[in-house]
């Protein structure tokens, strides 16, 4: 008899009620996943719970299991909630982490080391207590206490670089490749020699509110050059306000200003001394300084200013594009956990999702061979 017991959150009030006992658990365990905190995950949840989209899924439901061992030790929190999909003109019932429908960079169960006992006390569970079609778990990463990445039920899903170094002239010895160091120096002469009035700031807390409609208009120049703006969305610039609000210190975004202006940003959040590079963009409205490289500029600033900090770790978000493996290669992968449900309609769903997630992996693995090989 293992003695276990489980605790589960369905309701907002009852989210609301396991703050302090979850924000005491993080601690205690190191959590350094942003997107497993409970800042996020409930500001997430307040946003998007009836948020409904492909993406984001429809008639989502809080099911949080709170594990306890024999001795009424807390030893897991799993985020997870049930959703409706719908794939190949099926509609199922799925199993997932809070989140992970969108904005996610590293999602798990928190615990400092899961046993295959508790595990299974976890999984087993949700099989007796709850009816779904799948189990599908996203962003696990490389370095997780809870799953077995060498299982047949794990695939790849992404990666993210990351920086972890004490000091920039380290960085820049052992991260940056040959091109972007000359590039940084040849747009940095350029600045000095015609005079160029930059400057750099970094922002924290109210900071940022203060300054966001610069910040948005910056985002949403990103459409002359085609590409989405996040704060098209009033329901993703709200839900960003209020991370920012609701992490206050740890909420920072660097810039980079032109005639006192931001022409350039990267806002991200700070966890357990470990930094989140989450959203950024520069203007594509300032011509005079459009080939300035500003992008370029203003990473690296935020990787210098973090690191005067004493933040001497560094993710650099989800995604391997050659933009952010110039900054650095090494990278933590991350993961897609599939297992099939308690139902009739299970087997054939889990057959074809399984197949849609090799797929993915194989795409992803063969593009992160071409941009690794890219200076």
């Amino acid at each position: 008899m293992l003695n276990m017991h489980i605790k589960v959150i369905t309701t907002d009030n009852e989210f609301d009620e396991v703050k302090d006992e979850w924000l005491s658990f993080e601690k205690k365990v190191e959590s350094r996943n942003i997107t497993s905190s409970y800042i996020w995950q409930r500001t997430w949840w307040k946003h998007f719970k009836n948020y409904e989209r492909r993406n984001f899924g429809y008639n989502k439901k809080l099911c949080i299991l709170f594990l306890y061992s024999k001795e009424d030790m807390l030893r897991a929190i799993a985020p997870f909630c049930e959703v409706n999909r719908k794939i190949k003109g099926l509609r199922y019932r799925t199993m997932e982490f809070i989140a992970q429908q969108w904005g996610a960079t590293y999602l798990d169960i928190i615990s400092d080391r899961l046993s295959e006992k508790e595990y299974n006390f976890l999984f087993d569970w949700l099989k007796k207590n709850k009816r779904y079609d799948l189990i599908e778990l996203k962003y696990i990463p490389e370095f997780t206490p809870s799953f077995d990445l060498s299982k047949k039920d794990i695939t790849v899903l992404s990666a993210c670089p990351e920086i972890s170094s004490d000091t920039y002239d380290s960085v820049r010895s052992n991260y940056y490749n040959k091109h972007l160091k000359k590039n940084l120096r040849r747009r940095q002469n350029k600045i000095k020699r015609e005079r160029i009035d930059l400057a750099t700031a970094c922002l924290v807390s109210n900071q940022i509110l203060d300054r966001f409609e610069e910040i948005k208009e910056v985002s949403i120049s990103k459409g002359l050059s085609s590409k989405h703006s996040l704060y098209r969305d009033t329901w993703i610039e709200n839900f960003v306000r209020n991370l920012v609000k609701s992490y206050s210190e740890n909420a920072k975004c660097s810039c980079v200003e032109h005639n006192g202006k931001i022409v350039a940003y990267i806002l991200g959040f700070e966890v357990n001394k470990k930094y989140y590079f989450w959203d950024c963009a520069y203007s594509r409205y300032e011509k005079k300084i459009k080939n300035l490289g500003l992008g370029i500029l203003c990473q690296d600033y935020s990787i210098q200013y973090m690191l005067a900090e004493e933040i001497k770790n560094l993710c650099l978000g989800t995604g391997t594009d050659s933009d952010k493996l110039r900054f650095s290669k090494q990278t933590v992968g991350i993961y897609t956990f599939l297992k099939r449900g308690n139902s009739l309609k299970g087997k054939l769903l889990h057959i074809i999702k399984k197949r849609c997630n090799q797929k993915i992996e194989r795409s992803f693995l063969k593009e992160l061979k071409i941009n690794l090989s890219k200076g």
